[in-house]
């Protein structure tokens, strides 16, 4: 026996050394592997897994006839994972008028009317990012700001978190609003004092409009997408949860991916609301060999966002009395699918920021039902939450989806909208990792920019880019930047279910990382959000490098 075990040991070693084997040394390397930071300054691949890190001496001379790459002095991470986004939305801006981050109503109607100016081949004036939380107005625009314009096209606007729209008159005949004079379930109208529809329409609102606006191509949408994923791989993520798709975007990450076509990896979740829920349900679980794309999950909404005040809460909200925000679909019908999609495997993932929105979702992810053990079912968002739940969170095996620069862009206004006592139980980042919570960290983009050193940065400052506020907003729920890089990489991996071949730098698992300018921990914290990304790679190849 143990001649013929050295014999295949022998045999596989000479296999192992005439393998063409790649090696990028004197790098400055962080992963966390088992829970702890491990550094290291070179790490050889092969036929796309890790087949070990370590340091220079001991990579180059274990691995001597190994293909060779001088790595600079530049920091490796593993490639950095979103776990909440959406990718058709991002991409399809390139297309729209951008409207975040301008801060008056007037730079807003001067952006719209420039790009209208500039894109006349388009039949209607598609957008997105508008806050009027930034404005001095601090109040919602209205139909006739944009019938000023004199735009002779239909246009709609989504507001920066995609819970409320914007539209002109135009756009509104030709849905026929006014026939909706009491709204739709899980939506609202916005009407003036006069009763008048004013032109914002507030989640399930939103479809009246919506429906109208002309559909994609089947091929338009490959293209879009196929340049949305590596526009994305420039920016350090090598996979992404896309969270909700529809048909059109379910078939065409097939495509991509049985055509080897993916830049960087995908786990998609289907929407729940999608015209063809059921019949992509039907299809069964999907993931590729390569790990390129998986399908597992389904996104359920249970309300709308706190901009908006469409976030459902357990009291009124503060800066608006007789209003608790809205339920975009009912507990029966998220409650009710969760549990017969459980025996599938489907995992569940719900959309949650108020604080009864949250509570309904850890009622039902913690109903035996649910297998959220073994479906490693999550809460998106997870933002507002009642303090006599945070702790039910961990208890029941929740998985905590979370956006580090929702806080940091929703600290303006978060206090205003709830209060300063219901903030004790918002954005608790600290508080559910210290209770055990898997807590996997994205961006939302496009409600946030994708680059994903703003969310680690927002993670371990509670700051945004100018630094502000000092100390940082509710500073005691900051993660350490161990913390923050853990929630980007693997956990990230193990709310998919990959962590044994994602997620790290590991032998055996996938070659992912990426080869930054600046090494986040030994850096100020404040400039974390300043690392650019000069090289990406995925299973062993590189997929992008800045010129």
């Amino acid at each position: 026996m143990y001649k013929i075990f050295l014999a295949f040991f022998l045999m596989a070693t000479s296999l192992f050394a005439c393998a063409e084997i790649s090696v990028i040394y004197n790098v400055k390397g962080n992963t966390i592997n088992d829970g702890k930071r491990i550094e290291f300054s070179a790490i050889a691949f092969d036929q796309g897994k890790v087949v070990q890190i370590g340091s220079d001496k001991e990579i180059l001379k274990a691995f001597p006839k190994a293909d060779t790459k001088d790595g600079k002095g530049l920091s490796m991470l593993p490639g950095l994972h979103d776990s909440h986004a959406h990718v058709m939305n991002e991409s399809r801006l390139q297309n729209q008028v951008q409207l975040m981050g301008i801060d008056t109503l007037q730079g807003t109607l001067d952006t719209i009317k420039k790009f209208a100016n500039e894109h006349p081949e388009n039949e209607w004036i598609i957008g997105r990012g508008w806050n009027q939380v930034l404005w001095d107005e601090n109040a919602f625009p209205s139909k006739s700001d944009l019938d000023k314009l004199n735009i002779d096209k239909p246009i709609w606007l989504k507001r920066v978190d995609g819970h409320a729209g914007w539209a002109n008159s135009q756009a509104m005949k030709i849905a026929r609003s006014s026939t909706y004079e009491k709204g739709v379930e899980g939506g609202e109208i916005i009407m003036d004092q006069y009763g008048i529809q004013t032109g914002v329409f507030i989640d399930n609102a939103m479809g009246i409009i919506t429906k109208e606006v002309p559909e994609e191509k089947a091929t338009e949408t490959v293209a879009v997408m196929s340049k949305g994923l590596n526009f994305l791989a420039s920016l350090g993520l090598t996979t992404i949860d896309d969270a909700g798709i529809d048909s059109q975007t379910y078939h065409s990450y097939k495509f991509l991916a049985n055509t080897n076509a993916m830049p960087i990896r995908i786990n998609a979740m289907i929407h729940s609301g999608a015209k063809d829920f059921k019949k992509m349900i039907g299809l069964g679980p999907v993931k590729t060999a390569d790990d390129y794309l998986q399908i597992h999950s389904v996104k359920y909404v249970y309300d709308g966002a706190l901009g908006s005040r469409g976030a459902a809460m357990i009291e009124d909200y503060s800066d608006r009395h007789d209003h608790k925000g809205l339920f975009v679909q009912t507990d029966e019908f998220i409650s009710k699918n969760i549990f017969e999609l459980a025996n599938g495997g489907w995992q569940a993932a719900i959309h949650a920021i108020g604080d009864e929105a949250n509570r309904l979702s850890i009622k039902a992810l913690s109903n035996p039902k649910a297998q959220t053990l073994n479906n490693r079912n999550r809460i998106e968002h997870l933002q507002i939450v009642d303090v006599d739940d945070i702790k039910l969170v961990g208890k029941n095996h929740i998985i905590a989806s979370m956006q580090p620069t929702h806080a940091t862009s929703d600290m303006n206004m978060a206090e205003d909208r709830i209060g300063k006592e219901r903030l004790k139980g918002a954005y608790a980042w600290q508080t559910l990792i210290k209770d055990g919570v898997v807590l996997a960290s994205g961006s939302d983009f496009p409600v946030e920019l994708p680059n994903p050193f703003f969310g680690l940065h927002a993670a371990v400052t509670r700051q945004d880019r100018n630094n502000q506020p000092l100390k940082g907003w509710i500073p005691e729920e900051a993660m350490t930047v161990e913390q923050a890089l853990a929630s980007f990489t693997i956990h990230g991996a193990y709310t998919n279910r990959n962590e044994k071949v994602l997620g790290s730098l590991e032998t055996g698992k996938w070659a992912d990382f990426i080869l930054v300018d600046q090494d986040i921990f030994s850096i100020d914290p404040k400039d974390i959000w300043k690392t650019k990304v000069q090289q990406t790679w995925v299973a062993g190849e590189k997929v992008f490098e800045k010129e």
